[in-house]
């Protein structure tokens, strides 16, 4: 059982990371302004945080759900 959650949180925390590091190292910096990830970015790193087993897939489709409905308030 420990070996499960050690695993789901190293693979959360390696996807969470990741995209921070993308939104860091992309900036534009002749802007000023932070990047932003599109909505397909977005969803791709939602999918490979539940193929990693780090979202089972009703969290999958929850937070699949808010972005979507977020972009489309926008």
């Amino acid at each position: 059982m420990k070996r499960i959650l050690l695993g789901t949180t190293l693979a959360l925390s390696v996807t969470l990371l990741s995209g921070c590091v993308i939104a860091m190292g992309n900036r534009d910096l002749g802007q000023g302004k932070p990047f932003t990830p599109t909505l397909g970015q977005e969803l791709s790193d939602l999918k490979k945080a539940r193929d990693a087993g780090a979202l089972g897939e009703e969290d999958y489709q929850a937070q699949k759900k808010r972005l979507i409905d977020e972009r489309n308030r926008k």
